[in-house]
């Protein structure tokens, strides 16, 4: 197994490693499939499970006819997957498998070969380190008062210059934060009042009752956000 900053290699047969990735696939995830013979085609599928070390399985492409993609869609041939972990670590991870069965009844189905070798890549430019910051989201600049139902209050798990990882526990009838400007309100440890950072909403994950947003911070607010993390006592090269 090889291992840098950047890309992460697990190679045989399944290691604590390897492991710990499919742990990230639970059903219904939503992944990618890519096909290069005989010509590129790629279609986003629903994992529907795994048996670890022999399978995965995959819906066939609700778009495919019975006919469709009949030259693609057969068994041995190669296929490239590749999925997004967008929770604390933000990494994408892909390998190469390829086509062990195809089932129609009861359902169409896609059989895969398990991988013996899995990367992952790192999807932020810089690391983030773990905190408990309270903090709250608004999609107004304005929205100050504590009392405002609008405002999110929330904790930021982890955090960068760049950007951060805002958790908050919701109700089952929530509705995930679209991709979009808000602005974070996190209180300085020096003087106890807000500091406003202008950022976008770039990813959300629901789990159980917890959603966490992966969020951007804009470009302009670093010379807050380095006074804020000083202050914090985060330092972050």
């Amino acid at each position: 197994m090889e291992t840098n900053k950047n890309n992460t290699t697990v190679e045989d047969k399944p290691t604590e490693d390897q492991k710990k990735f499919f742990l990230d696939l639970l059903p219904g995830k939503l992944i990618d499939i890519q096909f290069n013979n005989p010509i590129q085609v790629r279609f986003k599928l629903t994992l529907i499970g795994y048996d670890t070390g022999k399978y995965l399985i995959l819906k066939y492409p609700a778009q495919a006819g019975k006919n469709d993609y009949s030259d693609i869609l057969v068994e041995g041939n190669g296929a490239i997957v590749r999925y997004i972990i967008e929770d604390e670590r933000g990494e994408c991870v892909a390998f190469s498998t390829s086509i062990l069965a195809i089932s129609f009844r009861p359902e169409r189905l896609i059989y895969l070969a398990y991988p013996k070798k899995i990367e992952s890549r790192q999807l932020r430019e810089t690391s983030r380190l773990p905190t408990h910051i309270p903090a709250k989201i608004s999609l107004h600049k304005g929205d100050i008062d504590a009392d405002n139902k609008s405002l999110l209050h929330g904790l930021i798990i982890d955090i960068s210059p760049s950007g951060c990882r805002f958790a908050i526990h919701v109700s089952s009838g929530f509705v995930a934060l679209k991709k979009r400007q808000v602005f974070v309100h996190i209180l300085s440890p020096l003087d106890n009042e807000p500091v406003i950072i202008t950022s976008y909403i770039r990813n959300n994950q629901m789990k159980g009752n917890r959603l966490s947003v992966g969020i951007e911070f804009d470009a302009s607010e670093q010379v807050k956000l380095n006074k804020l993390l000083e202050a914090y006592s985060i330092d972050i090269d």
